[in-house]
């Protein structure tokens, strides 16, 4: 696993293959559908670009969906039963559809309706390939003219950039390893402006490791999250809190940021912060991003785990058949 995730930045410079009819699409809206390491993309997505984007990650399209709407399928395997009921729903309101997938019913589905599918390579977890699917999903975006071609530029050159990270991340004595140190054997509490970013820590810490870890996003921590640390007691020895930051993070998030670690800084076994690094936003995402996978990886080594163990998934997979 170590060299798929260290193959991020290569990752990201792929191009899928394309197959079925393309369309321009002059719309506003978008829903992006997709589970686990498919429904990062729509995850990114929408904090990158920052518009009429809607995220969809169970079974059903919303009740104000509409047949002017565009919705993208994200299925690594092509498979997956909650993307495809989505899938259903788009076909019933007349939307029209893109497909990010290797294969399975997904690409078929959608060729036999002459929607357009943006392939990526098999013979990956979907998590480990989270670089096609996402580089997948801004191709698609470019092609059917949802993006203009500066944006897309940008997003061309933060994937070119992060790789000169690559030396500093790895390896033992790198800050992906410390971090993962800091962390063994304790709850790992994940704060960012980034619903992107902090949930995908979350959940590769969750698959990778087998590791239980818990996200919340700023400023919402500061209602709630905040008042959750007297009990049960052990959390003051198990909590660890990490803070990934950003330069593109609100001025007010950034102070309270601040407060909230003075604040909490005597009800946590010990604090951390992540600092991005890289020229624009869609840069400094990438790179927390990329930096979290490697952390997650760390921590499964000191779990003595196998990364690719998900034998809860596999069981509720196959109860799910009976």
């Amino acid at each position: 696993m170590i060299e798929n995730i260290l193959s991020f930045p290569k990752q990201l410079k792929f191009f899928p293959e394309v197959k079925g009819k393309f369309f321009e699409y002059k719309g506003d809206r978008i829903f992006i559908a997709g589970m686990g390491g498919s429904g990062a993309v729509g995850d990114f997505l929408l904090d990158w670009l920052k518009r009429d984007i809607v995220v969809v990650k169970g079974y059903n399209l919303p009740s104000f969906a509409r047949s002017e709407d565009l919705v993208i399928l994200v299925s690594y395997s092509g498979n997956t039963e909650e993307t495809l009921s989505v899938f259903e729903d788009a076909l019933k309101l007349g939307c029209r559809c893109v497909s990010i997938t290797s294969g399975g019913k997904l690409e078929t589905l959608s060729l036999n309706r002459d929607f357009p599918v943006f392939k990526v390579p098999t013979g990956y977890h979907p998590r480990e390939a989270y670089g096609y699917l996402l580089k997948a999903g801004v191709y698609a975006l470019k092609v059917l003219g949802y993006i203009d071609r500066d944006t897309y530029n940008v997003f061309v050159e933060a994937s070119e950039a992060i790789n000169r990270y690559k030396d500093s991340l790895q390896g033992e004595d790198s800050p992906t390893y410390e971090i993962a140190a800091k962390i063994y054997r304790r709850l790992p509490i994940i704060y960012s402006q980034y619903i992107s970013v902090g949930v995908r820590w979350k959940n590769q810490i969750n698959e990778n490791a087998n590791n239980f870890a818990h996200f919340s996003i700023f400023p919402e921590q500061n209602h709630n999250d905040i008042e959750g640390f007297d009990f049960p007691e052990f959390i003051k020895d198990k909590a660890y809190l990490i803070f990934l930051k950003t330069d593109y993070d609100h001025p007010r998030v950034k102070r309270r940021m601040e407060i909230v670690k003075d604040i909490l800084k005597d009800d946590v076994v010990g604090i951390s912060e992540v600092n991005a690094e890289g020229n624009s936003e869609v840069e400094q995402m990438l790179y927390l991003i990329w930096f979290g996978d490697l952390v997650s990886y760390w921590l499964a080594i000191q779990n003595s785990t196998d990364p690719y163990r998900i034998d809860r998934i596999r069981t509720l997979k196959r109860k799910l058949q009976l």
